[in-house]
């Protein structure tokens, strides 16, 4: 990894971008949910336009998922969002479309952002789910095809994100962690895992502590010593890295 420190004075006029990606599940289990989702959603724009130092260097994209998946905020900085669009019912729960999505967003962000002199950070990817996929097999197939990353042979994804996946509700455990702990990459995601009816203050806590950790990464480029740092959560387990600047 190129530490900021390290960069010649020359790059330093060049934008420092850290990409984060929250892509939501909105398939029918989520209807009487997607309310709470949306006001968290709209409360986290607003939380992250308002502090300077994060709006300069972190931009944020929305994508929701059901049998189909669609970008419902292209990535940009918080405070260019006039708003987020409604969220409404997408039908089954397809992770393949999910992860299709992210696959065919990033790269065209990436070469948008390299073009304009920005240097790009390894993304950071929240998936949040309350259910199993619809699609199993598929699913892992198509993670592997389109996110893995194998470092020996040169093949893959090089730009692959670090995910931190949030399952509540019917959403297994197991999964979470197939999401968040890949079989490539140096570093681990995170995963958390909720059992609870009260899926109102769950969202508010998950979409709080992404905020936080939105936030928290964004201050350490300033300090230095750019790091993806994960917040933790009652009742979690999380990993941390250092998110890599792209090439």
């Amino acid at each position: 990894m190129t530490e900021v420190s390290e960069v010649p004075e020359s790059s330093f006029k060049e934008q420092l971008v850290m990409p984060f990606y929250i892509i939501c599940d909105a398939s029918a289990s989520m209807s009487a949910d997607l309310p709470d989702l949306q006001a968290n959603l709209e409360e986290l724009v607003t939380s992250i336009s308002s502090d300077p130092v994060v709006e300069d260097t972190t931009m944020i994209s929305i994508i929701a998922f059901g049998t189909e998946a669609k970008t419902l905020v292209p990535l940009t900085p918080a405070g260019d969002i006039v708003t987020v669009p409604t969220l409404s019912i997408m039908g089954g729960t397809s992770y393949s479309s999910a992860f299709k999505e992210f696959s065919r967003r990033f790269p065209e962000d990436f070469k948008r952002l390299r073009a304009e002199g920005s240097k790009v950070y390894r993304p950071c990817v929240f998936f949040l789910t309350d259910g199993e996929p619809t699609d199993p097999g598929e699913w892992e197939s198509t993670f592997q095809d389109l996110i893995a990353w194998d470092p020996k042979t040169g093949t893959g994804n090089k730009r692959y994100p670090y995910i931190v996946s949030y399952g509540f509700r019917d959403a297994t455990e197991q999964i979470m962690k197939k999401i968040a702990y890949p079989n490539f990459g140096r570093k681990l995601g995170a995963w958390f895992m909720a059992r609870t009816n009260n899926v109102r203050a769950l969202l508010e806590s998950m979409i709080g502590t992404i905020g936080k950790t939105i936030i928290s990464s964004s201050y350490s480029i300033g300090q230095g010593e750019p790091e993806l740092m994960i917040q933790a959560q009652p009742s979690s387990e999380f990993r941390s890295g250092n998110p890599d600047i792209l090439e």
